[in-house]
């Protein structure tokens, strides 16, 4: 399955409240996050998710908020501009 994710996650690296930090180069390339808005994020052992960028450090590393659910549950927000 081909890789279908903006952001490359560690899911083991998430905290009991859903959250992860995962530094700029886990960005796909030329993909602008800002914060608030949702990116689908995964790595290759686990089906793709849905989180919201929460902040980012003075490094340019991302925390992320991964949302319940699947990506598909999700598509609403994926969509907005």
């Amino acid at each position: 399955m081909p890789n279908q994710h903006d952001v490359a996650v560690d899911f083991m690296a998430m905290t009991n409240d859903d959250r992860l930090w995962v530094r700029a180069t886990d960005v796909r390339s030329a993909f602008a996050v800002e914060v608030g808005c949702q990116v689908v994020v995964g790595d290759d052992d686990a089906d793709p998710r849905v989180a919201r960028v929460v902040s980012f450090d003075d490094e340019g590393n991302v925390e992320l908020q991964v949302l319940s659910g699947s990506v598909e549950s999700h598509a609403e927000l994926l969509t907005q501009a």
